[in-house]
């Protein structure tokens, strides 16, 4: 476990690295243009239906996939996946439809603050983003069925491709750039990533014809439990994932350039979730469904407290450094071209109310995967949703007096809350599970 933690921290970094050249160059390119909000808002929609769709059936089939392979075969689990994976692109498919459709009354309903030119400025981005959609939807799907079979290292490097590809594309095209270049290089991007996932994937499959015909033909008994339990979880990541595209559209209402603003601010701190939540999440999941198949209820309490104290303890000193350095590392990482000081200030005060964000979400997103794995569907729905409803009231009156830092607030008091309801809940359902199998 320790050695799955450290090759998704490092590659993730390394990722995030490259995601943060990226970010530099754009931050050169644009600044806080007005055409970047319009990407970063349009961008941040697509990226919560993935991330919606990614809380359905990819969180569903972890589990169901790690108990129909410790009980059934190695054979029987690859159908699960192979079904699975074509249930969640034929959800991402209509997806992209709808939205397609919906695209002018969605950004007219949602950017009240911006003028007509920059809505149809971003009606055209989102209708240009939507492959990016389907591929990268999907590379999420078969990045979980990697990690669930514990194959970390390219689950946790295929996606620096994304970022990789953007920079090539904004170096090519000099000094003749635009909101089209990110979604040229964005959707290219995506395209190679899901490529070298899907062939990885391939590899491992059987290839005899008459294994393919069983799966084509004859439906996975466990798919059903896969599609049951994701319902909820898809209801859920609708109202948690919806926080993002809340605190845009409501960025969208203060000056111009606070969509953006908000989104340096966001990238900062998503450096150390990177090396922090995000193996952590990728590595412990498997193990926690292990633990819940084994009907291991001391083990799983176990693991989870001390995964939780490492982690929290690690991302304190991060935290501090990040709240009392959040000038200096935002002239360093940003400042340069149409990056002007006056941003650097505008997202340093930004960034020092988001900064203790991080040790709250990492606690929440390890106790959100042992709720995960031990299938308490009602809960994390609830959670969802008053989460949802508490961070739209407490962006409406902190940003009053606070402008982006309000929202950056908001989010961190929501995500201190969750954290310590959902670790509550997760030792109360382990503490009945354990007394009803003694």
């Amino acid at each position: 476990m320790v050695s799955g933690f450290l090759v998704v921290a490092v590659f993730t970094m390394v990722g995030k690295i490259v995601s943060f050249a990226k970010d530099a160059l754009v931050a050169d390119k644009f600044g806080t243009a007005s055409e970047l909000d319009a990407f970063v808002l349009v961008f941040g929609y697509l990226t919560f239906v993935c991330s919606v769709l990614g809380c359905g059936v990819p969180e569903a089939f972890v589990p169901a996939y790690a108990e129909l392979r410790e009980r059934r075969g190695l054979r029987r689990a690859y159908r699960l996946g192979v079904q699975a994976a074509a249930c969640h692109f034929s959800g991402l498919l209509v997806c992209g439809v709808l939205l397609a459709l919906a695209a002018p009354w969605l950004i007219a309903w949602t950017t009240k603050g911006f003028d007509p030119a920059k809505q149809a400025l971003a009606v055209s981005l989102l209708r240009g983003l939507l492959p990016f959609l389907l591929f990268f939807g999907l590379s999420m799907h078969l990045g979980a069925w990697l990690r669930v079979g514990k194959t970390f290292l390219l689950a946790a490097s295929a996606p620096m491709l994304v970022p990789l590809t953007i920079v090539i594309f904004l170096l090519l095209s000099g000094d003749h750039v635009s909101a089209w270049t990110l979604v040229y290089g964005t959707v290219c991007g995506s395209l190679a990533h899901l490529s070298v996932v899907s062939f990885s994937i391939a590899r491992r499959l059987p290839r005899r014809m008459s294994w393919w015909r069983c799966t084509l033909r004859r439906w996975e008994p466990g798919l059903r439990t896969v599609l049951r339990n994701a319902t909820p979880f898809l209801i859920g990541g609708v109202a948690f994932g919806s926080a993002a595209v809340v605190d845009q559209a409501m960025a969208a209402w203060l000056p111009a350039g606070s969509v953006a603003v908000l989104g340096y601010s966001d990238k900062v701190c998503a450096v150390v979730l990177a090396v922090t939540a995000g193996p952590a999440s990728d590595v412990l999941f498997p193990h926690f469904a292990e633990l819940v198949a084994q009907r291991d209820w001391s083990g799983l309490r176990r693991r989870l407290f001390t995964s939780a104290g490492l982690i929290v303890t690690a991302s304190l000193p991060m935290t501090l450094a990040l709240f009392f350095m959040a000038p200096w590392i935002i002239s360093l990482l940003f400042e340069r071209g149409a990056f002007g000081p006056q941003d650097t200030q505008r997202v340093a005060e930004v960034l020092r109310c988001a900064a203790f964000q991080i040790p709250f979400y990492i606690l929440g997103i390890v106790a959100a995967r042992v709720a995960v794995s031990l299938q308490a569907s009602r809960f994390m729905l609830t959670t969802a949703f008053s989460a949802l409803i508490l961070n739209a009231s407490l962006n409406w009156l902190l940003m009053r007096q606070m402008g982006a830092a309000g929202i950056a607030l908001s989010t961190t008091l929501v995500h201190c809350i969750c954290a310590f309801a959902t670790c509550a809940t997760c030792l109360i359902v382990i503490r009945r599970r354990e007394a009803a199998s003694t």
